[in-house]
């Protein structure tokens, strides 16, 4: 089973994915050590060949250098698909941890994240933590086992030469000093990445659904804008990696110099040099690594900061929620007390009837029905919500109304059914192709009408016991709007389903069977039988006057 890892802190998090895969930790760290006793060989058997060289000797053994190249490739490619792969699976984990948490929350809860940010936690974040945890991991353990593995053979060779290595490693101590300070920018680096993100997907949305061609000079401000503020927060986070990147070389300069200077002091001869060379070469990698290691924990643990404020949201009861608990603490079946403007009002549904909920236009319908769903969600109900600019994803007509579920050959008859039912099938006549047409981003390969519909397909589909709808039909003519309820109410997926909706239109009120009437000064100005409330001397009467005429 799955364990929670939001919870953890930062050394948390990494003691306890060392924990739960230190089999393959070890078994890397096995080909960690294989790696470097071959490759601690090859600056003796440089030495060597160049010896052979300087006496014109012909015995060269190239099979032997094959055999350590082969040897290096296998274990050195093992220790890094051995440390990878549980950093893999990390990334998976938290990923699927927080789409739960999202997906099991109210959207009141992280209503104040735009979808760049949301994208930019759950991959950009996220991404940095598998590197953490994939990078430092293998790193840490390869300059651990390389010194442990190098120092003993160069001090058998000659211990003063360990000496000349000092320069090498200082540098590279710096370096890791002075990028490792780049946390605070690199956060706001990423924050800023969010908002670039949005921008171009908000962009992109209005361009396609309104067509609002003229506000192009707009956009490219706004997203120079904030592409400067990115680039220049990015600059911040990488310029200590600028500046101290040259220490590096100068480093590895200085100790080659002053091996060469040990070397000829003790008369250790030239050849030396080549074996004192592969050394600094096999130093350099573990060191350079380790170098990174600063950076990669540094952004690493900026994320994890970013990546436990979307936690702390997502598991923290806002004043909205808690509000609409105390209100709803003693429970009365179909009976809902709801914060209303400056007040609270009670409102009533039927139980399997077509409840319909009409005020008029800014008074809180769509508001209304959010803080139902959240009521019933608190009740523990099944419920199916279908708002007003529904999400189609860019999948099939079948995997959109069925979002994954392995659904049965009756489940599949009834989609086809309902489908035709709501008229998509004037999409495509022959309903098993229907099935298989492809929607496009959003849907938009749809109308705006047409998305609404196969929405409303998914919630019949649901297998909720109780259906809000805002707004449902208002896309459709007066005929099919009336065509689509009768053959609903006839088939058998509406047994024993409650619907609560919204409509503006007197044509889908008349086929409910309940309503209220809400009114931002008055609250509920009336509820009841739609047969009564229709009626002359009505609030809902005269409210609907115009439309009958």
């Amino acid at each position: 089973m799955q364990k929670n890892r939001m919870p953890l802190n930062f050394g948390g998090l990494l003691w306890g994915q060392l924990k739960e895969f230190k089999i393959y930790y070890i078994f890397g760290a096995i080909a960690l050590v294989a790696t470097h006793e071959i490759q601690s060989q090859l600056p003796f058997m440089a030495k060597e060949l160049a010896d052979f060289v300087a006496k014109n000797n012909n015995e060269l053994r190239p099979s032997l250098f094959f055999l350590c190249a082969l040897g290096i490739l296998v274990f050195r490619t093992s220790s890094r698909i051995l440390f990878f792969y549980p950093a893999r699976l990390l990334q998976k984990f938290l990923r699927a941890e927080l789409l739960e948490k999202l997906e099991s929350n109210t959207p009141q809860r992280f209503r104040h994240l735009n979808s760049g940010q949301l994208f930019q936690y759950l991959s950009g974040d996220i991404d940095q933590i598998r590197a953490l945890i994939g990078f430092v991991g293998l790193q840490g353990a390869n300059f651990i086992i390389a010194f442990c593995i190098l120092v003993p053979k160069m001090m058998a060779f000659n211990a003063g030469l360990l000496v000349a290595l000092t320069p090498m490693l200082a540098c590279f101590i710096i370096f890791t000093v002075v990028v490792s300070r780049n946390r605070k920018y690199f956060k706001l680096t990423q924050d800023m990445q969010g908002e670039v993100q949005n921008l171009i997907m908000e962009s992109y949305v209005g361009k396609r659904t309104i067509k609002n061609f003229h506000s192009e000079d707009s956009f490219m401000k706004l997203f120079s804008e904030l592409s400067l503020k990115e680039l220049y927060y990015f600059y911040k986070s990488s310029l200590g990696v600028s500046i101290s990147m040259p220490l590096i070389g100068f480093g590895v300069g200085l100790s080659l110099l002053w091996g060469a200077q040990i070397i000829k002091a003790n008369h250790l001869g030239a050849t030396s040099l080549i074996l004192f060379s592969g050394f600094i070469f096999l130093f350099m990698e573990p060191m350079g690594y380790l170098s990174w290691i600063g950076i990669v924990v540094s952004r690493s643990h900026a994320s994890w900061e970013r990546l436990k404020d979307l936690d702390l949201a997502l598991t923290t009861s806002i004043e909205a929620e808690e509000k609409l608990r105390n209100l709803n603490l003693e429970v009365v079946e179909n009976n809902y007390k709801l914060p209303y403007w400056e007040n609270s009002l009670t409102i009533n549904f039927r139980p399997n009837a077509w409840n319909v909920m009409i005020a008029k236009t800014g008074h809180g319908k769509s508001e209304m029905l959010l803080k139902l769903s959240e009521v019933l969600r608190q009740r523990g109900k099944n419920i199916s919500l279908v708002a007003q600019d529904p999400y189609i994803f860019n999948d099939t007509i079948e995997r959109n109304v069925f979002l994954g579920k392995k659904e049965t050959d009756a489940e599949r008859e009834y989609a086809k059914t309902i489908l035709k039912i709501l008229g998509l099938d004037y999409l495509e006549p022959n309903l098993e192709n229907l099935m298989k047409m492809e929607v496009g981003e959003n849907g938009k390969r749809l109308s705006g009408g047409q998305a609404k519909r196969l929405s409303l397909v998914r919630s019949l589909m649901s297998e909720a016991e109780i259906l809000i709808w805002d707004d449902p039909f208002s896309s459709v003519d007066l005929i099919l709007e009336k065509e689509i309820i009768l053959e609903l109410k006839k088939h058998p997926i509406m047994n024993n389903k409650t619907i609560i909706l919204t409509s503006h239109r007197l044509s889908t009120v008349r086929h409910s069977d309940y309503l209220v009437f809400l009114d931002k000064e008055d609250g509920v100005v009336e509820e009841g039988m739609v047969n009564d409330l229709l009626r002359e001397n009505s609030k809902t009467y005269e409210y609907f006057q115009k439309q009958m005429v």
